[in-house]
């Protein structure tokens, strides 16, 4: 703790910006924080913080707050007062809910709510106007309130791993939205307008119930990358003339999975973000899909994954989420090769 204090003193004394106290084991605040007004960036992260103090509110000119890695199981409604803040981070604590009031931010850019307890957001988060990143992944999350779909300048919008179960209302204000990740939901139904999403350049749907996708997918020519794998998709409709920098479509483990227009061999002439990543991963038991290209297609450009022998293509190159392949216990054959190497030398 006299080590805490020191730190403390020298920002009052020295006028610092910046108080870095992480990994201090505290478990509160000390109230000597909340003296030195003139703090831009404060860093509280990995300690064992309880709760935070109604007098977080006299640090006015507080631009970023780490509050990550603690045990906080409620926010004050006096953070979302403080007007400068423009990145928030309350990752891995015990939030169950948000203050209603989170939509006075309004300078806030960057929010990072993830790994908590939260079943919902408040509709007011469609109030923070000047956000740019929204990340919730690996909550209990229900439903996005369709507020969300006014952040017109957000960018990154990650909610991987909750409970969603449909994303419905209407995208098409999120006009700069670059990267949607929505893997290990329950989502049904996706609203056409996800087709309005003109910047959208990743979009992962990877681990839900989806039976079909908007044909309004068509009209993404920024999207690069879309994983639809482990779904329930009987069908898929894809215009390569349409979806001009499509270079990479993950499909595999969807059940009778039919495709009603692709162009392979245009999809494997493109080059992804990184060139040695595969244009297209199938399963085993969809080969038929592109049995007539065999000969026309290096065999690097189609990935195939073996869900009988839970074995990854050889060379995915971390292409398949590491989170996808340890729920469902894929393994790496170059990982594979490297242990055995291993054991043979001892």
């Amino acid at each position: 703790m006299n080590q805490t204090l020191s730190k403390i003193e020298r920002a009052k004394t020295e006028k610092l910006a910046l108080l870095s106290l992480p990994k201090e084991g505290l478990t509160d605040i000390p109230n000597e924080v909340f003296e030195l007004e003139h703090l831009t960036n404060l860093n509280l992260r990995d300690n064992d913080i309880l709760s935070i103090p109604r007098e977080i509110s006299r640090l006015k000119n507080l631009k970023v707050l780490y509050l990550d890695g603690n045990n906080i199981k409620k926010l004050p409604e006096e953070i979302f007062e403080l007007s400068n803040l423009e990145i928030l981070n309350i990752d891995n604590n015990n939030l169950k809910s948000l203050p209603d009031n989170i939509g006075s931010s309004r300078r806030l850019k960057r929010l990072h709510i993830s790994q908590n307890d939260l079943t919902e957001l408040p509709k007011t988060i469609g109030d923070l106007s000047n956000l740019e990143h929204l990340y919730g992944h690996s909550n209990r999350i229900l439903n996005l309130p369709k507020e969300v779909g006014h952040l017109e300048k957000l960018t990154h919008l990650n909610f991987f791993n909750n409970q969603l179960q449909s994303l419905d209302f209407d995208l098409s204000q999120l006009a700069e939205l670059e990267y949607l990740e929505l893997g290990f939901n329950e989502i049904e139904r996706l609203s056409s307008t996800i087709g309005k999403l003109g910047k959208l350049k990743t979009l992962s749907l990877f681990d839900n119930k989806l039976k079909t996708v908007p044909e309004e997918l068509n009209s993404l020519k920024e999207l690069t990358k879309l994983n639809l794998s482990y779904n329930n998709l009987n069908q898929i409709s894809f215009d390569l003339n349409s979806m001009k920098a499509l270079a990479e479509l993950h499909i595999f483990a969807n059940k009778e999975l039919k495709i009603k227009q692709l162009d392979i061999l245009e999809l494997c002439n493109r080059t992804p973000n990184y060139p040695t990543h595969s244009r297209l991963i199938i399963d085993q038991t969809q080969g038929s899909l592109i049995e007539s290209y065999r000969r026309r297609i290096e065999s690097s450009k189609i990935g195939i994954v073996d869900l009988d022998r839970r074995r990854m293509p050889e060379d995915h190159y971390k292409q398949i989420p590491i989170e996808l392949s340890v729920r469902y216990k894929l393994t790496d054959p170059r990982l594979e090769k490297f242990r055995m190497l291993r054991e043979k030398r001892k």
